[in-house]
């Protein structure tokens, strides 16, 4: 199987940053300039990671900078993200400082043709980006609108990820040394690493998956779980019933299982003695979905009907670090390839990922209780976000084999938890 992008940028570029210090001639292979190593990065030293979302992409990145603390603990470390991701780094114990893009304000104001607030907004965040120099700056997205912040950054190193598509996009090279990917299987959080051992001049340690979680924000999910439990026991004498979670939502059509068939899952895992759970951000296309998931259980052809108090919309409610405790709750996360499905991989929660155009060697659940599932066709992996033949990937792809698949992965027992929720 051929993986897309998986050749590296050739040729030479010549880079540099704001203030016309030359980042020097890179290429594929030669002609690198030095980089410190770990031993000559000055103590203190400050490091500037851009990677402004999605949620994956934020989740993906986190092991290779909580690697670089690991190594170096003395290293300061800054991060710019879009607001709309932000939640999952507040109060990181790893990271110093969140340089927040409000890109919804921005392009607001652009709709609106606010254009004066638009530019204020943007020389605001200009300022706070160029507080400091950075003794190195981290572009793990490696596509333009990261390539424009690394460049505005003042770094006296700046270095890019080959990230998914095996190279850096859309000219972020021309800021940014793309670090080579030797081995194009690699999946996107080992891609991330090697930007650290680039600048480390070593691998940098296997980091457990760390979230700044707040006991506030752990202790109100707890309740909503305890109220959901109490409900089910008024309206039957059974044992309290272990957690599943469903994710049928994704940013792509093309990624979407049908909402069907997740509906499938929900009746099996409901006769099987679980309570269901729905995630996801909320709005009305995620309530219909679960308005349909509810249909499919109370039309279910079963002699005794199933409880539907053991269905939960857990929709639009809770932030995305509740949503993490939410599943280190959790028997087992079903989810189409989305932010919520890594984010529960990194958790250490059995995570079974449902993949369509995606290529799930790059981009699939980590860890010993990760699995993916996904039909087996020549097209496959696409990366596409339109397909000509109607996603016959996701159509073809039964409920009764996630089924089968999901029980299959619940006889995995966890041997140690791969999350820290209370800090580094």
């Amino acid at each position: 199987m051929k993986v897309a992008g998986e050749d590296c940028v050739e040729g030479k570029q010549q880079t540099f940053d704001i203030d016309g210090e030359s980042q020097g001639f890179v290429s594929g292979e030669k002609e690198k300039d030095p980089l410190p190593g770990v031993k000559n990065l000055p103590p203190g030293s400050s490091v500037l990671v851009v990677l402004l979302g999605r949620i994956g992409d934020v989740v993906m990145t986190l092991p290779a900078v909580l690697g670089l603390k690991m190594a170096r603990p003395d290293i300061l470390i800054d991060w710019v993200v879009e607001d709309r991701c932000a939640d999952l780094l507040v109060n990181h114990p790893a990271i110093r400082r969140l340089i927040l893009l409000h890109r919804r304000d921005f392009e607001g104001d652009l709709k609106k043709g606010a254009y004066l607030s638009a530019l204020s907004n943007l020389i605001a965040f200009r300022r706070d980006l160029r507080q400091e120099r950075y003794a190195a700056v981290l572009d793990f997205q490696s596509l333009l609108k990261s390539g424009v912040v690394a460049f505005l950054a003042k770094g006296k190193i700046k270095l890019g990820s080959p990230s998914t598509y095996g190279r850096m996009k859309e000219g972020s090279w021309l800021f940014s040394r793309q670090v080579n990917l030797f081995d194009p299987k690699l999946h996107l959080v080992d891609r991330h690493r090697l930007v650290i051992r680039e600048l480390l001049g070593e691998d940098p340690p296997v980091a457990p998956f760390v979230l700044g979680i707040d006991p506030g924000e752990e202790w109100g999910v707890l309740e909503r779980l305890d109220l959901w439990d109490q409900r089910i026991r008024e309206k039957s004498d059974s044992p309290k019933r272990p957690l599943a979670l469903l994710h049928p939502f994704a940013s792509w059509v093309t990624r979407r299982w049908p909402i069907e068939s997740f509906g499938q899952v929900a009746i099996r895992l409901i006769r099987s003695g679980f309570r269901v759970g729905v995630i996801g951000g909320g709005g009305a296309e995620q309530e219909i979905a679960f308005l349909k998931i509810r249909e499919a259980i109370e039309s279910g052809e079963e002699e005794k009907p199933l409880p539907v108090s053991c269905l939960e919309s857990f929709l639009g409610i809770l932030s995305l670090k509740e949503s993490a405790v939410l599943m280190s709750k959790a028997e087992i996360v079903i989810a189409c390839d989305s932010g919520p499905m890594h984010l529960s991989s990194a958790m250490g929660v059995r995570t079974l990922g449902i993949f369509g155009p995606t290529d799930p060697q790059r981009l699939g659940p980590v860890g010993n209780l990760g699995m993916e599932i996904h039909a087996d066709l020549l097209c496959h992996p696409c990366m596409g976000r339109r397909c000509p033949i109607g996603t016959v990937c996701m159509r073809d792809l039964s409920p009764g084999k996630v089924i089968e698949a999901a029980f299959s992965l619940l006889k995995k027992s966890p041997t140690e938890k791969t999350s820290l929720l209370e800090g580094l």
